[in-house]
Parts: C-alpha cells; sequence; structure tokens
C-alpha cells in the first residue's frame, strides 16, 4: 500500500501526459483539417466572387440578385471545374516529383490545366453575361452610365 500511495505523489502521471497529448495532437489534426477545407473553399468563391464583384456596385439589388442566383445555379458546374483542376495540378506535381522529370509531359499538362482553367472562366463569364442580358434595358445601362463616372 505505502507503495503505490508513493507511486502516486512522487511518479509521473503518465496518464495525463498521454491525454494532454492526445488532445493537443487531435486539435492539430481537426486545424488542419479546418484550415484545408477553408483554403480551398476561399479559393473557389474567390474565383465566382471576382465575376460578381464588379456589378454588385453597378446594379440595383434586384438586379443583382438575379444575376447571383445565375452564378449559384451554375456552381455545380463550377464545382467540377475545380475538382478537374485540383486532379490536374495532382498530376503536375506526381510529373515534376519525379526523379527525372520528363518537360515535354510536364508542358502539355501545364497547356491541359490553362484550357481547363479558360474553359472554366468562360463558362463562369458566358451565366453572368447571359443573365445580364436577361435583365431589361435600363437596368443594364447603368453599367456604362457608372463606368463613364467611376472611370472603371
Amino acid at each position: 500500500m505505502t507503495t503505490l500511495s508513493l507511486t502516486r505523489r512522487h511518479g509521473v502521471p503518465w496518464l495525463f501526459i498521454g491525454l494532454a497529448a492526445s488532445l493537443a495532437l487531435n486539435a492539430f489534426v481537426i486545424g488542419a483539417l479546418a484550415t484545408d477545407a477553408f483554403r480551398f473553399s476561399a479559393a473557389e468563391k474567390r474565383h465566382v466572387n471576382f465575376e460578381l464583384r464588379w456589378l454588385e456596385e453597378r446594379l440595383a439589388p434586384n438586379d443583382f440578385a438575379v444575376v447571383a442566383a445565375a452564378v449559384a445555379s451554375a456552381r455545380p458546374e463550377a464545382e467540377r471545374h475545380f475538382a478537374s483542376l485540383r486532379a490536374l495540378r495532382q498530376e503536375l506535381g506526381e510529373l515534376a516529383a519525379a526523379p527525372e522529370p520528363d518537360r515535354t509531359a510536364i508542358d502539355l499538362k501545364l497547356v491541359e490545366i490553362r484550357a481547363a482553367q479558360s474553359a472554366m472562366v468562360a463558362g463562369l463569364q458566358a451565366t453572368v453575361v447571359d443573365s445580364l442580358l436577361s435583365l431589361p434595358a435600363p437596368a443594364r445601362a447603368t453599367l456604362v452610365n457608372d463606368l463613364e463616372t467611376n472611370g472603371d
């Protein structure tokens, strides 16, 4: 009995150290996963919002809502483009990480990535323009007037 009480008073509380280390590791992993998810989410939104940003201050709120709704409805297609781009970049990374990288294959992969990016941007721009063209002429006229006064 004396040995047990001495171990508790003077021994290292390994259970508590292990528990603290486990909690710290779990917090780190959860933080890394959350940061990674936020980074991809923020990057994807940034590309989509770029097309909307120039319209937000130039259109009336209800007209802007029409364009924003059209862009939101195109989000699944944009997400497919982003997934494709991630896969292409992964392939590019694998090509570049090879012990003896094949420059020709890397250049071809870069062409493929640029084509995929261009297709994504073209699709998004077409969605924005189509929704703008669905607005009445006076609503679209505010785009020109605002550009003339602000010089943007």
